[in-house]
């Protein structure tokens, strides 16, 4: 009895071992669940347009270089690299990597992506790596020629654009192949992407969740409360009128930081009355930010005045409040000289991005007081990329600009040539400012910028409203986050 007793406990204790492990085994296999209001618009690095998309690719891709959190350019693909002393050329070492079908990455593969990246018929970003005049695969080490010194050379790489992909890897729109520590799994359009941890990525150490969930969730409300069920782990980007339900909870935790991001009142400068300077700087002159920032941003922003953030300090023009200030009565002496006391124009809203939305409802208001009628049109995200970004079909919009490691990848989007000028700003003396900022040195580019940013504010190319503050929302226990100053979700860096 004794001996069949010993044998009972002896399969008890084993039984109980064995419930223990299951459990701690589903706990280390529950996905890291990250909330974000958009479906992507493409998963092609090269096609892509929507900062959105970048959230998430940039735990699938990788290009040479990539972005540290605190805005440094860091090794990616590339070990190391070397500049010569004209600027012209640059070479990239690569470390031993390999793509999520298998293959390693070799320089060939990358003669192939940014090839396939300055092709026009391919990308529309192509002509902001039109400066590369030749990439060169030399064994392990990938040689890129410039037609001529580009400062924001290595901040471009560093772009999701700048991806290395598979050579000859097909449709990637629905089913991206890349080299990053997540591998892409399944995308259910409206519903969830889906991420598999790389086992075979090259980092000294893997991401601590196997798996990320990235929750397709427009509405922020709907957001809270599956952050608090349980259901998603992280709220990237929370909007600030909702500070109120997550601060005092103590199973969550707020994390504050600047968004580096340029909210605006985008016109279109080439359809009438948006194509004269007086109307767009009469409706400048109506806006109060102050009251904006305190009814849609919940006193979480900051006043902009400028199409950089100040975020981006040493590039910052400051000053520029006295540009277009704040006076009704000039205002309205604006729009009569122009013609244009009974103005009435379209303002289109993206749907999934609620702080633009209350913006556009405010500024409506504000405008009214100048005699000015603003019809609102709430679009969803899909319809807003299609129509206003790509067809540049619209009279007015509001919308943040994502914020970039340079200053020349926002300043570059006003240059009449770029195909992200949805603006339809043209304007020869900023032009050739940005020309000429791309090819200056170190010490010389803050000040051209700032000269630019000058152009913009006397032009009211767009009405620059604020720079909010990102608020990150994450259950307790939860570690690791960064708020990085570029678009992005770095679901790696997460641990518990």
């Amino acid at each position: 009895m004794k001996t069949a007793g010993k044998i009972a406990g002896a399969v008890l204790v084993l039984l109980l071992l064995s419930v223990t492990l299951g459990m701690g085994s589903v706990a280390a296999q529950r996905p890291l669940t990250i909330a974000i209001p958009t479906d992507p618009d493409s998963f092609d690095p090269h096609r892509s347009v929507a900062a959105a998309t970048g959230e998430i690719a940039f735990n699938i891709y990788e290009g040479l270089v990539k972005a540290g959190p605190d805005g440094s350019i860091q090794p990616a693909l590339a070990s190391h690299w070397t500049a010569s002393a004209d600027g012209l050329q640059y070479t990239f070492e690569l470390r031993s990597a390999s793509f999520h079908n298998g293959q390693p990455v070799t320089s060939t593969d990358v003669v192939y992506s940014l090839n396939r990246l300055r092709d026009p018929e391919i990308s529309q970003r192509a002509g902001e790596y039109a400066v590369i005049a030749d990439v060169v695969a030399e064994d392990s080490a990938v040689v890129i020629e410039l037609s001529q010194p580009h400062g924001p050379f290595l901040a471009s790489l560093a772009e999701v654009a700048a991806a290395i992909i598979p050579e000859g890897a097909d449709d990637l729109a629905q089913n991206p192949v890349g080299s990053g520590p997540y591998q892409f799994v399944q995308w259910r359009p409206n519903q969830e992407v889906r991420l598999q941890r790389f086992e075979e990525h090259w980092a000294d150490e893997l991401p601590h969740f196997a798996q990320v969930v990235f929750a397709i969730i427009p509405d922020d409300n709907s957001a809270i409360l599956s952050l608090k069920a349980g259901q998603i782990d992280v709220i990237p980007r929370l909007d600030p009128s909702l500070a109120h339900q997550v601060t005092d909870d103590p199973q969550l935790q707020v994390i504050p930081g600047p968004m580096n991001l340029v909210q605006l009142l985008v016109m279109n400068n080439k359809r009438p009355p948006f194509d004269d300077v007086r109307v767009r700087r009469a409706l400048a002159m109506a806006v109060d930010r102050d009251e904006i920032i305190t009814g849609a941003a919940w006193g979480h922003g900051t006043a902009l005045y400028s199409g950089l953030s100040p975020a981006m300090e040493v590039y910052f023009q400051e000053g520029l409040e006295q540009t277009n200030p704040h006076d009704l009565t000039a205002a309205q002496e604006l729009l009569a000289d122009a013609g244009q006391e009974d103005l009435r124009f379209t303002l289109d809203l993206p749907a999934p991005y609620q702080i633009h939305v209350q913006t556009g409802e405010i500024l409506a208001q504000q405008l009214a007081a100048i005699g000015v009628q603003v019809e609102l049109n709430i679009i969803e995200w899909g319809t807003w990329l299609e129509r206003v970004y790509s067809q540049r079909n619209y009279d007015a919009t509001i919308v943040g600009l994502a914020g970039r490691l340079d200053p020349h990848s926002v300043l570059v989007r006003y240059h009449s040539t770029s195909s992200r000028n949805f603006f339809n700003f043209d304007n020869a003396d900023y032009d050739a400012l940005i020309d000429e900022a791309m090819q200056a040195d170190d010490k010389e580019r803050p000040g051209l910028y700032q000269k630019a940013q000058q152009i913009l504010a006397e032009e009211a190319a767009g009405i620059f409203i604020m720079d909010p503050e990102q608020l990150a929302v994450l259950r307790s226990g939860l570690e690791g986050w960064y708020n990085y100053p570029v678009y992005v979700i770095d679901a790696a860096s997460l641990y518990e």
